[in-house]
C-alpha cells in the first residue's frame, strides 16, 4: 500500500488533497483496485486486437506490479477489508467477467476460458502465499497451457 506521501507525490496533490479525495481507507483501497482493473482492462483489450489475450492474462497474473501498483500488497489489503468492499467487489466481479469473455473469444470456448482464468487466479494466489517463489517463464507456461487447450 503506497504511503500518503507517495500518493501525493504521484498524483501531484498535497496530502490534504489526497485525503480530501480519498478520506477513508476503503476509498483508498477502492481507488487502487479500480486503477488496477482499468489497467488490466486496457492491457487485455489491446491484447484482444493482437490475438494475445491468453498470454497477456497469464503474464499479468504472474506479475507482481500492474500499473505501478503492487498486486500482492493490494490483494492482501483487499482480503483484509473484503467485508467493506461493497461496490468495489461488484466492480471486480464485473471485470473478471469481461476478462473471461475476452479469453473465451480468443479460445473459442467458455470452458477453456474458465480454465485459463483459474490458472491465472492460481498464479496470483501463489504470489499472495509466497511472493519470493519465481513463477514459470511465460513461454514455458504458454507451451504447457496452450498445448492442453
Amino acid at each position: 500500500m503506497p504511503s500518503l506521501d507517495q500518493l501525493a507525490r504521484e498524483t501531484g496533490l498535497s496530502k490534504g488533497g489526497v485525503t480530501h479525495h480519498l478520506p477513508t481507507r476503503a476509498a483508498l483501497v477502492h481507488a487502487l483496485i479500480m486503477a488496477v482493473v482499468d489497467e488490466t482492462d486496457r492491457a487485455l483489450e489491446a491484447a484482444a486486437r493482437d490475438g494475445r489475450v491468453v498470454a497477456t492474462w497469464l503474464a499479468l497474473s504472474s506479475d507482481t506490479v500492474v500499473g505501478g501498483t503492487s498486486i500482492t500488497a493490494l490483494a492482501r489489503v483487499a482480503l483484509d477489508a473484503r467485508e467493506q468492499l461493497g461496490e468495489t467487489a461488484d466492480a471486480i466481479v464485473a471485470a473478471a467477467e469481461r476478462w473471461e469473455a475476452l479469453l473465451a473469444s480468443e479460445l473459442g470456448s467458455p470452458a477453456k476460458a474458465r480454465i485459463v482464468r483459474l490458472v491465472g487466479d492460481g498464479l496470483l494466489l501463489g504470489r499472495l502465499i509466497d511472493d519470493r517463489t519465481p513463477t514459470m517463464p511465460l513461454d514455458d507456461l504458454m507451451a504447457v497451457v496452450g498445448g492442453r487447450l
